[in-house]
């Protein structure tokens, strides 16, 4: 997703939205989102959300491929979860200080293709049913900049990974573990872990096994 203009789309977004905190996100053909774009959102918790909560996400696209809506509040898909999944995913809000939360997708062809994360804190109160029903033109928006965005987006590959990156994938492919990839790259473990995190962000994946077949398969 080409950055500057991604920028622009999520800015608006947000001002648009009445939202401090926003993410906007590309859908791979897998309902996986990749390539984020983040505005206010602190890295440690973007991190902890990919690393542990993206599967508890009720929001998450591939839960939401079977609406037939494309702006979905946070209550609706709540409310579609088995308990302890709920109850998992409200307390990382909370303990991050966010009330509530809506997502907003962009569709080609009847296949969701883009998104953005709206999210509110504590102090700004969760969305009224006016704000949901205002919050329709947004999506609007966003889908008439789909295909200017689409203009600027390509699927990560090799060719968009940094030299290190690339080493990194290489040995990740060799199937060696983190102390082995520690050893190798002469770099600590948390080091290591840092820049897993950071490439499966980047490839838009979840763990090793799939960051090598978005790859080289």
């Amino acid at each position: 997703m080409g950055d500057a203009l991604a920028r622009q789309c999520l800015l608006a977004c947000a001002r648009a939205g009445g939202a401090s905190l926003a993410a906007l996100y590309r859908i791979d053909h897998q309902a996986r989102p990749a390539d984020f774009q983040l505005l206010g959102l602190a890295t440690p918790m973007h991190q902890s959300y990919l690393e542990r909560y993206q599967g508890s996400d009720p929001l998450h696209p591939r839960h939401c491929q079977n609406l037939a809506i494309d702006l979905v509040p946070l209550r609706l898909g709540q409310a579609a979860q088995a308990a302890g999944s709920r109850e998992r995913y409200a307390g990382f809000l909370a303990r991050h200080g966010i009330c509530d939360v809506v997502e907003i997708f962009a569709r080609q062809a009847g296949q969701a293709v883009l998104g953005l994360s709206l999210l509110r804190r504590e102090a700004e109160g969760a969305f009224s049913a006016g704000e949901l029903e205002r919050l329709q033109g947004l999506q609007a928006m966003l889908a008439l900049a789909l295909p200017r965005l689409a203009t600027h987006s390509a699927s990560v590959g090799l060719t968009a990974l940094t030299p290190r990156e690339r080493e990194l994938a290489e040995l990740l492919r060799a199937g060696h573990g983190n102390k082995r990839l520690a050893q190798l790259l002469g770099i600590g473990l948390p080091t290591v872990k840092t820049h897993l995190i950071n490439l499966y962000r980047k490839v838009g994946v979840a763990n090793r096994t799939e960051l090598v077949t978005a790859l080289f398969l």
